[in-house]
């Protein structure tokens, strides 16, 4: 195809087939996000376990203690794995691993039990992992209690309580209460997959254009939608929109058919959720190019981006609490799209809040993120309006050459010259 002057459609088709064929960056564009969608949710397809194996300690050691812990080893839901002698020996094994959780019978439990005295049995449960906490505690609350239950009411009948007096008594198994501060709707599938959707996402397109325009600033002469770009508001439009739905489309993928596949609540309020990841998929885009156009050579984009994505888990402030960062910590994390866009998702798509009740603070945010990200992102690639690639590529289309295909990559000696290492002949 020749023409002096590329179409703003040209730029457009151009820049989405390098987005689909370029293999600097189409597995993340056209892989990456679909692959995420089912091997990240697999794992948690199952919420709830079979059963689970603990650890029990009895401070009481008494006929009512032995029995209760014999009836918990034959309980199919609940069974004691190991005994140990005192608590720290309990979590001596539970490191070693093989079981969920710590049971332990207090003193004078028995004693209490019988004399309708308040008691409580106590559950220890490793809180370093978000499902095996959550886990263990609801897991283990309801076959207890029935145990627990079955254990003191047999034993008060041997103690000569007659069965007509017995649904007077008082006696109730210790009750286990178990009030999470971020995972309230009780499953790491239908909460965090949700929240780390959205840092992938945030991850996946800015590795993306990172690595598409860092492959474009690396040729002898720059594609003729990025040359342009750096001239024309309109031909930045042109190049900046390929991005921009892409990042759309698979967010809605994820929102949409993969979350209904594996039976994530999503899409309650259709209107919110479809505005939210539009702003989303402005704001990131607009970053991604921001930064790309920031690194320009720089070969480690992936390596800079990827490790960010767990900090950025957290940084969210849903699966860890935001008064545990220090002040700068909190800055930084609201100058991550994904800050604003966790909060706006969960409750537009997986809570049905409607726009006007996502609009402040959450999108009003995520819009202000991006709108600074676009000018700055248009901004730095203007200054590389007339670096020596770009200005052959513009005499070319001058001279009526609108070349599709990407010229070779830079030689040693030229980029040394661009560098200032090697003098002019």
């Amino acid at each position: 195809m020749s023409a002096k002057h590329p179409s703003l459609f040209d730029s457009f088709l151009f820049t989405l087939r390098q987005c689909v064929s370029n293999l600097a960056c189409a597995p993340f564009f056209c892989f990456a996000i679909f692959f995420y969608s089912f091997y990240y949710c697999w794992p948690y397809m199952e919420q709830l376990p079979d059963h689970m194996n603990i650890v029990a300690v009895d401070e009481d050691m008494t006929p009512l203690s032995r029995r209760l812990i014999q009836e918990l080893k034959a309980s199919p839901s609940v069974h004691v794995e190991f005994q140990a002698a005192d608590q720290k020996e309990a979590e001596r094994i539970m490191r070693q691993g093989g079981v969920s959780a710590i049971l332990i019978i207090p003193p004078n439990f028995e004693r209490d039990t019988v004399r309708d005295i308040p008691t409580a049995l106590v559950l220890v449960s490793n809180g370093a992992f978000i499902v095996k906490a959550r886990v263990s505690m609801n897991g283990a609350a309801g076959p207890l209690q029935e145990v627990v239950t079955g254990a003191i009411a047999g034993h008060l009948l041997e103690h000569g309580i007659p069965l007509d007096k017995l649904a007077q008594v008082k006696n109730r198994a210790p009750a286990f209460v178990f009030q999470p501060m971020f995972n309230t709707v009780n499953g790491y599938l239908n909460f965090t997959v949700p929240i780390v959707f959205v840092i992938i996402i945030q991850t996946v397109f800015t590795a993306g254009i990172g690595m598409l325009l860092n492959d474009w600033f690396w040729r002898r002469k720059y594609p003729y939608a990025l040359a342009l770009a750096m001239r024309s508001f309109p031909h930045f439009i042109a190049m900046y929109l390929p991005f921009f739905i892409l990042a759309f489309l698979w967010t809605m993928y994820i929102e949409g058919a993969s979350f209904a596949f594996h039976g994530v609540n999503a899409f309650r309020n259709v209107p919110a959720t479809l505005a939210v990841a539009a702003v989303f998929s402005f704001a990131i885009t607009s970053m991604a190019v921001m930064i790309a156009a920031l690194c320009k050579r720089l070969r480690y984009i992936v390596q800079i981006i990827v490790p960010t994505s767990i900090p950025c888990v957290f940084l969210s402030g849903n699966l860890f609490p935001w008064q545990n960062f220090p002040e700068p910590i909190l800055f930084f994390s609201k100058l991550l799209p994904s800050t604003p866009a966790v909060d706006a998702m969960l409750r537009a798509s997986q809570a049905g809040a409607t726009i006007s009740e996502v609009v402040f603070p959450y999108l009003a945010h995520l819009l202000l993120l991006g709108m600074i990200f676009f000018t700055a992102a248009v901004l730095i690639l203007r200054r590389y309006a007339n670096d020596e690639q770009s200005l052959a590529q513009i005499k070319d289309l001058r001279d009526g050459i609108q070349n599709e295909r990407l010229e070779k990559e830079l030689t040693p000696k030229q980029l040394g010259k661009i560098l200032g290492h090697v003098p002019d002949a």
